[in-house]
């Protein structure tokens, strides 16, 4: 069994994290080595975003009392993984979370081996997926769109996928990244 690490998929909003992240976890379904962590977010849960919800409350005394693994903020909401994501890569396990690229830093203060997986796609793309999730008006998609440059801050991925194929094809990419951690011949 190869080490346990900490998997982000980070991107912007409208790349395809959550439908990439979905087809691995279907793909590496029954295979123990893997956890597929759900955050816990200060937003009700949408057919957009895979999570679980917090209120602001709880998301708060829960980063005051050391209750999450990592804990972030982001467009106005509160992030955080479950406490038992250190202990399941410290046992061994690959977790795999969509997290934000501000949080990197963190996670790597926070888990031994992080492995950071960069999902993108064309412009054209992002702002016709994030028009159809209806959350923004359409200058503020394009405000979104024109930070989404300095999002990185000089971090290199380990794999990038560009989420403008077939999710069969793109999701191969990330299923077969996945398991060479598990086989102990990570790129990067």
């Amino acid at each position: 069994m190869g080490t346990g690490c900490f998997v982000a998929i980070v991107g912007p909003s409208g790349a395809g994290k959550d439908t990439l992240i979905n087809h691995a976890r279907r793909a590496l379904a029954g295979e123990q080595e893997f956890l597929f962590v759900r955050r816990l977010v200060t937003r009700a849960a949408n057919a957009f975003e895979d999570h679980d919800t917090i209120d602001l409350a709880r998301f708060e005394a829960g980063e005051a009392s050391g209750a999450f693994a990592l804990s972030w903020r982001a467009h106005g909401l509160g992030y955080a993984l479950p406490l038992e994501t250190i202990a399941a890569t410290e046992a061994g396990t690959i977790a795999v979370c969509n997290l934000s690229r501000g949080a990197i830093h963190a996670a790597r203060a926070r888990f031994a081996r992080v492995f950071i997986v960069s999902v993108t796609a064309p412009v054209d793309v992002l702002a016709a997926r994030l028009a159809k999730r209806g959350r923004e008006t359409a200058e503020a998609v394009a405000e979104r769109l024109g930070r989404e440059a300095a999002c990185m801050d000089g971090i290199v991925p380990d794999l990038i996928i560009q989420n403008d194929r077939p999710i069969a094809e793109t999701g191969a990419a990330l299923v077969d990244f996945l398991r060479a951690l598990h086989v102990g011949s990570p790129a990067g």
